[in-house]
């Protein structure tokens, strides 16, 4: 026995063929590994179970799934409907014969591997021809809705108005999302089929259909509009137009970390710090200066908090370096600890809100960033500043004097009569003991 393990059995013909396949299945995986590491379009991923742990309801559609990672969800079956009876109103206008409708089709075979490899997952199961469907019907709704519910209104509204704004909230999901380059191209040959010279350029129509977000300060299309990948990506470009010195943001190396402000709006009150709004497009552009800090106006409603955190989840994949948004909402959550900071901001109309107290805008904000990866920072120097301030013994004694006993001209003018009482009332005493010896 022992010289038959130290001369080896040769391998079985079957072992051979095992070995075999097991090597060309990891060939297979190395090259599919390869390809997807080596593409640039990927744009398009579910959001990590760590974050959705906070508040999965704001990741996951309400009525209707566009794209693959939602589309075996028998909740949203219902909606399926809907997008063959815009397909059929689609497809049934002037222009839009057998012929171009199989161009349209063809346009989208043709992007099939591109489509597939905009997602973050693969979807090996689902057949090319299920796929290619998927595809059109998802962008022949996106296309319909938006026509339908802009500016550019064709005419009846199908949907109720709280179920337009279910699925206005569902199109922008960074999970729920189809790339907008197959959408523009199916709305460009459906307007070339037609021969619309009223046509609006997509781009136009997509700014139109935006304008619905309160937070966004100013929405029209520009070149950075003109880049985004889809409507997660296009309200990030939205929320950073007209942003200042985004080059010139400061990147920790492995070593350091980012920047916090370490004291809320009401200590640096207590602090001295004055808190004023500025009317600014750009949320981003928050700036500190000589003992005053300027913030442009955040607007918050009910929609905000789905919006942003999606676009956070974006940053947290496809711009780990840029995440500017989510560097936007840690300055905020560090600026604010409670309903109090809240109620100093609305004060000076930095903050205005819809969701009843201010209480439940503290909470949100405090949780918007629970899990959140923050490698990168926007608002290094700003904080540095504003830490530095609180910390001068001079700064906070100042602004004590200002707030116990000058807060308002009646006080003051008590404070100044009390201290001239109490000198009068010192001079008397050093002058009667005086005259005593």
């Amino acid at each position: 026995m022992g010289s038959d393990i130290e001369q080896g059995t040769k391998p079985s013909a079957s072992e051979n063929k095992m070995t075999g396949k097991l090597f060309a299945q990891l060939d297979t995986k190395l090259k599919r590994l390869s390809s997807q590491e080596d593409c640039f379009d990927c744009c398009i991923y579910r959001v990590s179970k760590r974050v959705q742990k906070v508040h999965w309801q704001a990741y996951w559609p309400l009525l209707i799934s566009i794209g693959p990672l939602h589309r075996d969800d028998t909740k949203r079956q219902v909606m399926e409907n809907e997008k063959l009876r815009y397909y059929k109103k689609f497809t049934g206008r002037a222009g839009m014969d057998k012929d171009k409708i199989r161009d349209i089709v063809s346009s989208i075979q043709n992007q099939e591997e591109r489509l597939r490899d905009c997602y973050s997952e693969e979807f090996i199961r689902t057949k090319k021809s299920d796929f290619i469907e998927m595809v059109l019907l998802d962008a022949v709704f996106i296309i319909e809705f938006m026509k339908e519910y802009s500016n550019n209104d064709e005419g009846h509204h199908r949907f109720e108005p709280r179920t337009i704004l279910d699925i206005r909230e569902d199109l922008i999901l960074l999970e729920n999302q189809l790339p907008f380059f197959i959408i523009q191209k199916i709305y460009d040959e459906y307007n070339r089929a037609r021969q619309d010279p009223t046509a609006i350029p997509f781009f136009d129509l997509v700014t139109s259909h935006s304008k619905n977000y309160t937070f966004l300060k100013e929405v029209e299309t520009n070149q950075s509009v003109k880049k985004s990948r889809h409507f997660t990506d296009l309200l990030r470009n939205f929320m950073l137009n007209g942003a200042r010195k985004l080059n010139e943001a400061r990147k920790p190396n492995e070593a350091s970390k980012p920047i916090m402000l370490k004291y809320s709006a009401a200590r640096l009150l207590a602090a001295g710090v004055k808190f004023e709004v500025t009317e600014d497009k750009c949320l981003l552009n928050i700036t500190f200066e000589k003992g005053v800090l300027k913030i442009p106006r955040l607007e918050v409603d009910y929609h905000f908090e789905r919006a942003v955190r999606n676009i956070m989840a974006l940053e947290q994949c496809l711009y780990q370096n840029e995440a500017y948004i989510c560097s936007y909402i840690k300055f905020m959550d560090q600026l604010i600890d409670s309903a109090e900071d809240v109620g100093l901001l609305v004060g000076k109309e930095i903050i205005t809100h819809r969701l009843g107290n201010d209480a439940a805008v503290s909470d949100m904000i405090n949780k918007l960033c629970e899990n959140i990866s923050d490698p990168y920072t926007y608002y290094g120097d700003t904080c540095t500043n504003m830490n530095d301030h609180y910390k001068s013994r001079f700064n906070r004694a100042k602004a004590t004097l200002k707030l116990v006993y000058f807060p308002n001209v009646w006080r003051g003018t008590g404070t100044v009569a009390a201290a001239i009482l109490l000198i009068l009332t010192l001079i008397q005493t050093i002058t009667s003991v005086k005259s005593v010896f």
